[in-house]
């Protein structure tokens, strides 16, 4: 009886495609499309900030910082809207080498220019200044000479501030934001089953399925685990699927070397794992929803706010200190974690650490939504 509930609730899954839509399509494309917007480098997000620069007197020191900052790829377009104003004041040059620092450069922005692009500006010139101190110095000390085209002089002065040459780095930026995108995404992707879940007992509660379940000569329970054990093995297989996508297609996106596919095999243990917590969470949610407008709202939006606050949507190392304690309590951010120390770590094996959370999460929740379930029947029985 219970393989024949189960055949049942698989029936019943793929019958209602805008289900098997919101499993599948929407965490594929938020996956594709926000690795894809977090892929860019630091010098092409300067491109689209228009700098423009104001100067009381002309000098060498304002003429070499229009040339770094046009160098790390600032447009200085007067034709257009200066995203970022750099207005010096006279005596730029010699204040640059003053006991006291006064300022001498008043920098302002546009209202529509994000802080990330803001903060990324007065990184670039702050860098800039350096590099003008230095090459003013180079040539009073002849150790530069003005003979040489402006290029090459920028071209030794850049040789001696990049001090990352002596640096070697194991992985690639737009590599790094691979690994780090698909875990994240992956985990919304999962916790959205309880929009399926939600829909299917509405329309269960609502066409009198549910009240001829105790007519079966089956238990509320093991009809309930059987539903549950369907979406399980829907869930997992989506899970699967999104990591395939993410090892394959996303890098070809971001031009990244494109993952092993064998890495996910360490990885299979954490998503079965990962699947019965959003699984058994969404069951329990699913088993106080009476419409399908409550499916919408308090199913979806509480998974949208969870991986809010779990470092899914925003990076957790960027978030404030209290934030980042909340999102140490979500389900979410258990799994999401767990998923990239395999991805990022040279380990590959499950830490019982990472799994212990989601697996007792996962008891609780399994047998909150049992009895809530029970009790949803009872209720529908007394009517």
């Amino acid at each position: 009886m219970i393989k024949a509930s189960i055949i049942k609730e698989f029936r019943l899954i793929f019958s209602d495609l805008h289900s098997l839509a919101v499993l599948f399509l929407m965490p594929i494309s938020f996956m594709l499309i926000m690795t894809f917007a977090l892929s860019n480098k630091a010098e092409d997000l300067t491109k689209s900030i228009n700098l423009n620069i104001t100067q009381q007197d002309s000098n060498l020191a304002e003429s070499l910082l229009k040339a770094y900052l046009s160098d790390v790829g600032f447009s200085q377009d007067i034709n257009q809207q200066a995203d970022v104003t750099l207005e010096l004041a006279t005596g730029f040059e010699s204040a640059l080498f003053a006991d006291q620092a006064n300022s001498v450069i008043t920098f302002s922005h546009a209202t529509s220019l994000s802080p990330q692009m803001t903060s990324l500006a007065k990184q670039h010139l702050q860098i800039a200044l350096a590099k003008v101190k230095l090459h003013i110095y180079l040539l009073d000390a002849g150790q530069l000479s003005e003979s040489m085209p402006l290029a090459e002089q920028m071209s030794r002065v850049s040789e001696q501030t990049n001090q990352l040459r002596l640096v070697s780095f194991k992985r690639e930026e737009n590599y790094q934001a691979v690994q780090h995108s698909i875990p994240s995404w992956l985990v919304f992707g999962v916790f959205f089953i309880v929009l399926p879940i939600s829909i299917t007992l509405i329309s269960e509660s609502q066409n009198g399925t549910l009240l001829r379940v105790t007519t079966f000569p089956i238990s509320n329970t093991a009809y309930f685990s059987a539903k549950l054990l369907a979406f399980y093995l829907v869930s997992f297989t989506q899970a699967i699927v999104l990591m395939i996508i993410g090892f394959t297609v996303i890098p070809k996106l971001v031009d990244t070397p494109s993952l092993n596919v064998l890495q996910l095999v360490p990885a299979l243990p954490l998503l079965a794992v990962t699947c019965a917590t959003a699984v058994t969470f969404g069951a329990v949610i699913a088993s106080q929803i009476k419409s399908h407008e409550q499916a919408i709202v308090i199913g979806g939006g509480t998974n949208i706010l969870l991986a809010a606050i779990s470092g899914l949507m925003v990076p957790l190392d960027i978030m404030p200190k209290a934030m980042q304690t909340i999102a140490q309590l979500s389900p979410m951010h258990w799994a999401q974690s767990g998923l990239k120390n395999l991805f990022i770590s040279d380990s590959d094996a499950l830490s019982l650490t990472t799994a212990l959370p989601l697996i007792i999460f996962s008891v609780i929740c399994g047998v909150l939504a049992l009895w809530l379930f029970e009790l949803k029947v009872r209720k529908l029985q007394w009517k």
